[in-house]
C-alpha cells in the first residue's frame, strides 16, 4: 500500500512538472515570430544577423514575439522558456546566452539574460536598452526597429569592454544626484531607520526581559509547569516576534543601500547566495531560534535567579504565585510582574536551432509601453 501511495504521488507530480514544461514552447528557431509583428524580409534579416553571431562567437541571442501572456507574468514566462528542456540558451558551460521576449496584446518586454552574461549584460543596462531603444520604437509600431537595435546594443556590449566602461559611465552621470540631495537622502533614511530600530529594539528587549522572567519562575517553582506555555506564548514570543520585523527589516535595507552603492549589481548575487546557502535552512533556522529564545534565557534565568541568595532548582506542576496568575491585575492590565521586569504589548535559423544548456536565474528586465 505503502509503495503504491509512492507511485501515485510520484505520477502526479511529474504530470504537474509535464503540463507546466508544456505551457511554455520549445523553440527550434533562432527569431520565432508567433506575433506576427515582423514582415518576411524583416524576418529573414533579424535570423541572419543573429544566426551569424552565434557561428562567429557561439553567443545565443534569441527572440520570441508572442500574442499574450493570458495569466503569466512576463519575468516568468520568460525564465521558465529559457530553462526548458530543448531551450535552455547558450552554452551549458558559459550560460551565454539571452532572450528577448516580446508580447505584442500585454504590450511588454524582456530581456532575460543567461547566468553567465549577466556580469555583462547587468539589470541596469537590460533596463536601459528597454526604456530608450525598444519602448520608444514600440510607440510607433516599429517593433523590427526596437528589437533588432536592442540585439544590435546587446552584441556590442557582448564585444567591447571599453563601451561597457563608457555606458556604464554615461548612465552612472545621468543618475548621480546632487551632493545636498544625496546628504538629505541619507539624513532621513537614517532617520527613518533609527526609528524603526528604536522602537523594535525597545520591544525585544521588554519582550526577552519577560522571557527569562518565565524561565525564572519556572526553574524556581514559582510559576507551574502548565501555566508557563500560555504565558509563553501570550506575553513573550508574541512580542518578540512583532519586534523582530522593525530590526531584520531596516538591517536589511541598509544592506542593500550600502551594498547597492559601493558594489553595484552585488544585490542579486546576495539574494541568490542566500538562497543557495546550505546553511539556511529551516533545520538551521529552527536550532537559532531555540539557542536564542530557550538555551539563552534559560542560561540567564539560572546564573542569576537569586541576587541575595542560593535559590535551588525546583519545579511546580499546578501552584503558581499570584504575580504569574493568568487573571492577576498586574497582568490583565498588560504584562506579568515580577519586581525583575514587566512588559507592555503593542501593537542557427534553420529548424536545427537548439538550445546549448545555459541556464537563466532571472537576470535582466522588462518593460510595458
Amino acid at each position: 500500500m505503502k509503495n503504491f501511495n509512492f507511485f501515485i504521488i510520484l505520477f502526479l507530480s511529474l504530470t504537474c512538472f509535464l503540463n507546466a514544461q508544456s505551457e511554455y514552447p520549445i523553440l527550434t528557431q533562432i527569431v520565432t515570430d508567433n506575433a506576427n509583428v515582423f514582415s518576411e524580409e524583416e524576418l529573414l534579416e533579424l535570423k541572419q544577423k543573429l544566426t551569424d553571431y552565434e557561428t562567429l562567437t557561439t553567443h545565443q541571442i534569441v527572440v520570441l514575439t508572442i500574442e499574450s501572456l493570458g495569466n503569466d507574468t512576463i519575468e516568468n514566462y520568460a525564465v521558465q522558456t529559457f530553462n526548458r528542456d530543448g531551450n535552455k540558451f547558450g552554452k551549458a558551460a558559459e550560460d551565454n546566452g539571452i532572450l528577448i521576449l516580446f508580447s505584442n496584446t500585454d504590450r511588454k518586454v524582456r530581456i532575460e539574460v543567461g547566468d553567465g552574461f549577466t556580469p555583462i549584460i547587468t539589470d541596469i543596462f537590460s533596463k536601459r536598452i528597454i526604456e530608450n531603444i525598444m519602448i520608444p520604437a514600440f510607440k510607433e509600431q516599429n517593433y523590427f526597429q526596437g528589437i533588432n537595435a536592442a540585439t544590435t546594443k546587446i552584441i556590442k556590449l557582448i564585444d567591447s569592454p571599453e563601451y561597457r566602461d563608457e555606458f556604464a559611465n554615461i548612465i552612472e552621470k545621468e543618475n548621480k544626484f546632487p551632493l545636498w540631495v544625496m546628504i538629505l537622502s541619507g539624513f532621513f533614511c537614517v532617520l527613518f531607520l533609527g526609528v524603526f530600530l528604536f522602537f523594535g529594539g525597545k520591544f525585544f528587549y521588554e519582550g526577552y526581559k519577560q522571557l527569562i522572567n518565565l524561565f525564572m519562575g519556572l526553574i524556581t517553582g514559582k510559576l507551574s509547569i502548565l501555566l508557563f506555555p500560555f504565558l509563553l506564548i501570550l506575553t513573550a514570543l508574541i512580542p518578540l516576534a512583532f519586534s523582530l520585523p522593525f530590526i531584520i527589516i531596516p538591517l536589511i535595507f541598509a544592506v542593500v543601500m550600502v551594498l547597492d552603492y559601493y558594489e553595484k549589481g552585488k544585490v542579486k548575487n546576495l539574494i541568490n547566495v542566500v538562497e543557495n546557502s546550505e546553511y539556511l535552512t529551516i533545520n538551521s533556522i529552527i536550532i537559532f531560534a531555540i539557542i536564542l529564545f530557550v538555551i539563552i534565557p534559560l542560561a540567564i534565568a539560572y546564573f542569576t535567579r537569586s541576587k541575595k541568595e542560593f535559590t535551588p532548582i525546583k519545579f511546580s506542576l499546578f501552584k503558581s504565585d499570584k504575580k504569574y496568575s493568568l487573571i492577576n491585575k498586574n497582568y490583565s492590565s498588560g504584562g506579568v510582574s515580577s519586581g525583575r521586569s514587566s512588559f507592555s504589548s503593542s501593537a542557427s535559423s534553420s529548424s536545427s536551432f537548439s538550445g546549448g544548456g545555459g541556464r537563466s536565474s532571472g537576470g535582466g528586465a522588462s518593460g510595458s509601453w
